[in-house]
């Protein structure tokens, strides 16, 4: 309801774009040549019913529910990319604190050499930070990077984890490490999951967390492909087994 829209952004305002809900980049929905939606229109089509189900209203209404994050005063007007995806790692860090054990300490955009000091990041810049960083006590026991979306020839979760999963195994074997998303893509959601621990069993990262795994997956027919994803749900849950 928030960041999810039935616009695009363009020319400085927000257009509106089929009336379904703009998962993947505007030029990938259109029309056939008879006139009627793509395929990639269509799969929006749908999750925009599956989202009338889950909201209980008129898939008509549904795009008036949406994208409400957009609408507040001080976020009207602004080009939409670093507010979402700033407000997406917010909100991924505040589920967490308020559902996830109680006992860990939640933190946002920390300095990889403040809380790892003496490591080399490589060619991380100066100004690095880590989205999500989870204590127990002293402990660092997950780092979580969240991207709403991620383009297939520059996946920041897999650099990500290479860069900074190194010195926080070296200091907690155990730390976990967690890629969050939003994308919608089958081909860019298996890129990364082919590096997860179920295909790979000593790889950095640990799961792809999805902030609705049935969207991309069970509701348009790729369940399949997707099967090692989590959810939100069960990576909050998981956090207790985090030490």
């Amino acid at each position: 309801m928030l960041l999810v829209t039935c616009e695009i952004w363009r020319y400085g305002e927000w257009v509106p774009f089929h009336e379904a809900p703009v998962l993947r980049e505007s030029n990938d929905y259109g029309l056939t040549k008879v006139g009627t939606p793509n395929k990639t229109l269509s799969e929006a089509l749908q999750v925009k019913e599956r989202i009338a189900e889950e909201l209980e209203v008129d898939p008509d209404e549904v795009c008036s529910e949406l994208g409400l994050f957009f609408r507040d005063h001080e976020i009207e007007g602004l080009q939409p990319n670093n507010p979402r995806g700033h407000a997406f790692r917010s909100l991924v860090a505040e589920t967490l604190a308020r559902f996830g054990d109680p006992d860990l300490e939640v933190a946002e955009e920390v300095s990889p050499r403040e809380l790892f000091p003496g490591f080399d990041f490589g060619n991380r810049s100066k100004d690095a930070r880590i989205d999500i960083v989870v204590r127990r006590g002293p402990r660092t026991v997950a780092l979580i990077t969240t991207r709403w979306t991620y383009r297939h020839d520059r996946v920041d979760i897999i650099d990500e984890a290479r860069a900074y999963v190194p010195a926080a195994r070296t200091l907690n074997r155990d730390c976990r490490f967690f890629g969050v998303t939003a994308e919608f893509g089958t081909a860019r959601l298996k890129k990364v999951i082919g590096q997860t621990s179920p295909a790979m069993p000593n790889s950095a990262i640990n799961r792809l967390v999805h902030l609705n795994p049935e969207l991309p997956g069970e509701l348009i027919g790729r369940n399949g492909d997707l099967r090692e994803m989590w959810s939100l749900e069960q990576m909050v849950e998981d956090s207790r087994n985090w030490h």
